[in-house]
């Protein structure tokens, strides 16, 4: 019987093992800096999840933590997020720049981008589908503040990309 209960114990503790957890998000803010003529975002992601899938793609880093004032980890970072998270002007992309990031104790990572300084566009499409292609079950959130109030942007495996019209 003790044996038994052991096994029952070993194999439970190990079909836990291939999924860490059972959803997978990523949650942005944006606003138009109107002061400061440009686009201001915030990502939060899971840092494990990122670092998982860094490796996944050949990018290998140290842990996140590790990576804050390494521009040549940063770069890697930036490249991450700004080919996952993009913003679109008449079908041109708006260069975002990676400037900072932190990571905090819950093992969450947060991304600080910036565009560069430009007119606040009447539309822009955003393509939000960082993690997407590794997780299948990833989604992805976005809150836009606005003069008007704020806006909500969900992406989906099946909708990465959305359009938002700030007249």
């Amino acid at each position: 019987m003790f044996i038994k209960s052991i096994c029952i114990v070993v194999i439970f503790a190990f079909s836990f093992l291939g999924n860490a957890h059972e959803y997978y998000f990523a949650f942005a803010e944006m606003q138009f800096n109107k002061e400061k003529s440009r686009f201001e975002i915030s990502i939060r992601a899971t840092g494990h999840d990122v670092e998982e899938y860094m490796e996944k793609i050949g990018h290998t880093i140290p842990k996140l933590e590790d990576c804050i004032n390494k521009p040549a980890e940063m770069q890697k970072l930036e490249k991450l997020i700004t080919t996952h998270f993009i913003i679109e002007k008449e079908g041109n992309s708006i260069i975002l720049e990676l400037v900072g990031m932190e990571v905090n104790t819950k093992d969450e990572v947060i991304f600080y981008l910036v565009s560069r300084k430009m007119e606040q566009p009447e539309k822009v499409d955003i393509t939000f589908d960082l993690l997407m292609n590794y997780f299948e079950d990833q989604q992805n959130k976005l809150t836009v503040f606005t003069e008007k109030g704020k806006v909500y942007l969900s992406f989906l495996p099946h909708q990465t990309k959305r359009i938002l019209a700030y007249n």
